[in-house]
């Protein structure tokens, strides 16, 4: 639980000013599970995946994994700043790297088996806020769901 608080304090105000490097699986928790909310329910195989993606791709465990989809789907985790997420993307990761973030996003989307308008457009509006070209963007979706 004390690595959860850590990782909320990173993106809270105090931190900003402090100018503390957030990690990147909270950013991307973040990211996921606001995909999961887009089609107006929590599913329970989005969260299944969201919980795979962060044990296979950052080396968090299960309860770990668990713990901080909870901080994010939490009301504590309205206080993050979503722009501050998108900066960190931009500014440390390059577009290889932020279209597999993307793929991993639209894994999360396809994890009830169905992409929602919304869900769509989420993932379209972020591709171009973090920077990645839209055949990109295309060929991670076509990937997915190709399986």
């Amino acid at each position: 639980m004390a690595m959860l608080k850590t990782l909320k304090n990173w993106w809270t105000e105090e931190a900003h000013k402090q100018n503390n490097a957030p990690e990147l699986s909270f950013a991307i928790t973040k990211l996921m599970v606001g995909m999961m909310g887009m089609d107006g329910r929590i599913d329970a195989s989005e969260r299944v995946e969201i919980n795979f993606l962060l044990r296979e791709h950052y080396g968090l465990t299960a309860v770990e994994s668990d713990e901080l989809i909870e901080q994010c789907i939490s009301d504590d985790a309205a206080e993050v700043r979503f722009d501050k997420v998108v900066k960190h993307i931009n500014t440390n990761y390059d577009i290889p790297q932020r279209t597999e973030i993307l793929r991993q996003i639209w894994q999360v989307a396809l994890a009830d088996g169905e992409i929602d308008f919304l869900e769509d457009q989420y993932i379209n509006r972020l591709s171009g806020l973090i920077g990645v070209p839209v055949e990109s963007l295309v060929t991670a979706k076509h990937v997915v769901q190709a399986g």
